[in-house]
């Protein structure tokens, strides 16, 4: 079932974040929002998760509304804003995660898959920055979630973790929506990407035709620059 925004729009107060924006994700896909910091990326994975209305337009997840989706436990998530219990360990955490979702996956499975079985009895207030992002993730996909939505999933992980990281995603063979900000990570891992620009969509298509675009290459090369 396809994953839609059609003629979105989305302020904070006079201050626009989307405007007109429209795209569509069929099942399967991975695709990469592209952007700069206040590019409107966050707020648009936002509006796809039902924590946020459009203004104006409309947005559809799996078929129908954002939050019938995710309550229905169709849809997982790792945000920059999640927060995690200190004081737990990282195997409570992931447990607690699989109970909620009805135990679609077992506890060691989801350690697996995220890479955290050699940390799973350390407390999380005893992990690196890249070691709590990935029980963010591991939570994320404790569901088995037909749609995944990364919002720049891999900004505390080094090269290594990085490239672990997303070897665990395509593994789970998902269709996955991800904010990033890297243009090597949307050109890598990404089958298609859309650059969000103050707001709007400026491009839309497969990782070569967006690098091959000289429309773009003022944009693409202010990202490169803003990654360093």
């Amino acid at each position: 079932m396809e994953t839609r925004f059609d003629q979105v729009s989305y302020r904070y107060g006079s201050v626009p974040a989307l405007t007109g924006v429209s795209f569509t994700v069929p099942s399967g896909q991975t695709v990469a929002l592209l952007g700069a910091n206040g590019a409107g990326k966050s707020t648009a994975v936002d509006l796809l998760l039902g924590l946020k209305r459009p203004r104006s337009g409309s947005v559809t997840v799996l078929g129908g509304p954002p939050h019938d989706a995710v309550a229905a436990g169709r849809v997982g998530a790792l945000l920059q804003t999640g927060g995690l219990p200190t004081d737990s360990t990282v195997h409570e955490i992931v447990a607690l995660a699989c109970a909620l979702y009805g135990k679609r996956r077992t506890t060691a499975e989801v350690l697996d898959l995220a890479g955290l079985k050699e940390v799973r009895r350390r407390k999380v207030d005893a992990l690196s920055g890249g070691q709590k992002q990935r029980v963010r993730f591991a939570v994320a996909m404790a569901g088995e979630p037909e749609l995944l939505f990364l919002d720049e999933p891999t900004v505390a992980l080094d090269f290594k973790a990085r490239r672990q990281f997303w070897r665990s995603v395509k593994a789970l063979g998902n269709t996955v929506v991800f904010a990033t900000h890297y243009l090597d990570e949307a050109d890598e891992y990404a089958d298609r990407v859309i650059v969000i620009d103050k707001g709007q969509v400026i491009a839309d298509g497969s990782p070569a035709q967006v690098k091959g675009d000289k429309s773009l290459e003022h944009a693409l090369v202010a990202l490169t620059e803003g990654a360093e």
